[in-house]
């Protein structure tokens, strides 16, 4: 039996982790941009279970754009090279859930006809890409779980 080449390589999992480590960056702006906006101006029930921030989910893209952390996240996504970011973006898919391990390389042949702006906008913009990108990372086996300190 032929065993299944990785889907990430070394420097692979270094840019990964350097790509979370500014979506963590540009997610703190944004939480602290609506830190002091009221749950109850926001129009949504508080959930039962999950995230009880009911702001996590407005999307801030056009407020963000201007705010260098935003731009120093989406500026390291454009810069690399395309096949590494396809896999990001893989990863990603397969830390939100939409993609299984097993199935990475079904992911990838997605992201490969996706354009580069998709790929760069799909990432950059979504607040959880730092949750999404660890989460992918010990799925893939490559990363300690999310939140462990090692």
């Amino acid at each position: 039996m032929v065993e299944a080449q990785p889907l990430l390589h070394e420097l692979d999992v270094v840019e990964t982790r350097r790509i979370a480590g500014l979506a963590l960056d540009a997610r703190q702006v944004r939480d602290r941009l609506l830190e002091k906006v009221p749950d109850a101006d926001l129009g949504e029930p508080e959930p039962a279970r999950g995230e009880h921030n009911a702001a996590s989910t407005i999307a801030l893209n056009g407020v963000l754009a201007s705010k260098p952390e935003f731009i120093a996240l989406r500026q390291a996504i454009v810069e690399l090279p395309r096949d590494i970011r396809e896999k990001l973006w893989v990863v990603m898919q397969i830390g939100r859930g939409d993609a299984a391990v097993v199935d990475r390389d079904i992911a990838l042949a997605t992201a490969a006809v996706l354009s580069d702006a998709e790929i760069a906008d799909n990432l950059s913009s979504n607040p959880d890409l730092h949750s999404y990108l660890q989460k992918g990372l010990y799925e893939l086996r490559v990363a300690a779980p999310p939140g462990d300190v090692r």
